[in-house]
């Protein structure tokens, strides 16, 4: 049903994936009592709920079977919570929850502590999350969602503006976690506690966002392998992953034993191919990473002088990934060289050149042989295409053009 009385859309549907419900609301509906009426027997197990008032705690009571629950376009993800309930009363199965366009506190009920899987928050301009009381069992918050494995915030500026830091934020529970144009984080500290994190996204996180706290995330204390971090090109600046000790608090054999240790990291793309390119980085990250992603300036904007071309340590820096089988180079506006050395890199499977249309040839000293698949789509330089045309069938495959 649609362009009815206090709903601009009502549809449910019933199919091998279960009982499906969306509502879409107009600015006269108050309630939902006003709609709908709640059932404990109910085999609803997906809601979608837009421009609609807030669930009540009788409403969730009632949704036994609920999955999955959308919720966008609203002042808020649920109504008043209080009313005296048990833990037992709360207890309500939903695996993903998510909020899109939602203003104002985030207040997580106590029946979504044990089951609550996925969480998005999307275009959430005023939604903030509140520190929890230091007396809440478990944290509370969202460190109180112990089954909490996917967690997504995009353009939520406010999110963390009131949060003291004190404690972590999110559960060590989690294996995926996106944030992007979200502010005040500063550092990956208050992410230390992650254990269980496989993939990181940040994006737009402000410019001055540093990677102090990764090392506990790409050790043995943690998983970390796919890592993006972009809108961020001071993000690795500075950073030693090996930091001396002071000689007379340490012995020189388990100085040479920390020397040893290895990252979990595979994949990672950033904007700070500056701070990265250095060899105590590329050292660290020289035995676990397959695949690197420079963006230039191109894609995140003048955020620094614009690169024509790779220094000598960089290059060097670059060599020491002696694992690495997939490099891109994206969205370099003004670089005319790639980086030497590339031919050393004997593990090289694939070598990707992505709208960088100021380069014109490939590196001097060569290409490895272990090279299968060249790329360089969107360059727009004829004179690199025509190179590249000469190679075919000396390379397995080459995409020169879409």
């Amino acid at each position: 049903m649609k362009c009815v009385k206090l709903l601009e859309e009502f549809a449910y549907s019933k199919s091998s994936n279960g009982v499906e419900l969306k509502v879409i609301g107009k600015g006269d509906l108050h309630s939902l009592d006003q709609v709908l009426i709640f059932h404990k027997e109910t085999c609803l197990e997906k809601m979608t709920l837009e421009k609609c008032p807030p669930l009540e705690l009788k409403h969730l009571l009632m949704l036994t079977s609920l999955r999955t629950l959308i919720i966008g376009n609203s002042v808020g993800l649920a109504g008043p919570l209080g009313g005296g309930q048990s833990d037992v009363e709360w207890q309500l199965p939903v695996d993903n929850n998510r909020g899109r366009g939602c203003d104002g506190v985030l207040l997580v009920p106590v029946h979504l502590y044990d089951s609550l899987q996925e969480l998005e928050f999307i275009n959430c301009q005023e939604l903030v999350l509140v520190d929890p009381p230091t007396l809440v069992p478990g944290g509370g918050g969202l460190q109180a969602l112990r089954s909490l494995h996917r967690l997504t915030i995009q353009r939520s500026p406010k999110f963390l503006s009131t949060f003291s830091f004190s404690r972590h934020i999110f559960p060590s529970s989690l294996q995926s976690l996106e944030l992007w144009g979200v502010e005040g984080l500063g550092t990956l500290e208050p992410l230390s506690n992650l254990s269980s994190l496989t993939r990181l996204e940040l994006g737009n996180c402000r410019e001055d966002l540093k990677c102090q706290g990764l090392w506990s995330l790409l050790t043995s204390e943690g998983q970390l392998n796919k890592l993006k971090v972009l809108y961020s090109p001071r993000f690795f600046a500075g950073w030693d992953p090996y930091p001396r000790r002071a000689l007379d608090e340490v012995e020189g054999e388990e100085e040479r034993q920390t020397q040893l240790v290895s990252s979990t990291l595979r994949e990672l793309c950033t904007d700070d191919e500056t701070g990265l390119l250095s060899a105590p980085i590329c050292s660290f990250l020289s035995s676990s990473l397959t695949m690197l992603q420079l963006s230039g300036d191109g894609s995140v904007g003048n955020w620094s002088e614009r690169k024509e071309r790779f220094s000598k340590e960089q290059e060097d820096a670059l060599q020491l990934l002696c694992s690495l089988q997939e490099p891109w180079f994206t969205h370099f506006d003004d670089l005319q060289h790639l980086p030497a050395g590339l031919g050393n890199l004997t593990n090289l499977k694939i070598l990707s050149i992505i709208v960088c249309p100021a380069v014109s040839s490939l590196p001097n000293d060569g290409l490895p042989k272990s090279l299968q698949e060249l790329n360089v789509r969107s360059c727009r330089n004829e004179k690199l295409k025509q190179q590249c045309r000469g190679l075919v069938g000396t390379i397995p495959k080459i995409i020169i053009d879409y």
